[in-house]
């Protein structure tokens, strides 16, 4: 995977959620860190180009939510932005 300043958010941010479960300082924390790192991982997955179906549901959830949400055009997905900053076309403008 190339590294940029995302793929390198991504990391840092699967890092943080192992860390946190690794100190298992509560079962709440526990479980927000757990749905944290799964997001990432299947992130990460994704942009690896090594999804599974799975990840591929949950980043399609993620952008069906910013359209419903009108935070992306109908016919944009964010994948799309990251896609573009990887390929160094910098991340989108508003």
């Amino acid at each position: 995977m190339f590294t940029t300043p995302f793929t390198t958010f991504v990391e840092e941010q699967i890092a943080q959620a192992e860390q946190k479960l690794y100190t298992g300082k509560s079962a709440r924390l526990d479980d927000v860190a757990y749905g944290k790192l799964g997001f990432y991982l299947a992130l990460r997955r994704v942009l690896e180009g090594t999804s599974t179906s799975e990840d591929l549901g949950l980043i399609e959830a993620v952008n069906d939510t910013l359209q419903a949400l009108q935070l992306l055009d109908g016919d944009e997905t964010f994948l799309s932005g990251i896609k573009q900053e990887i390929a160094g076309k910098g991340p989108r403008q508003p």
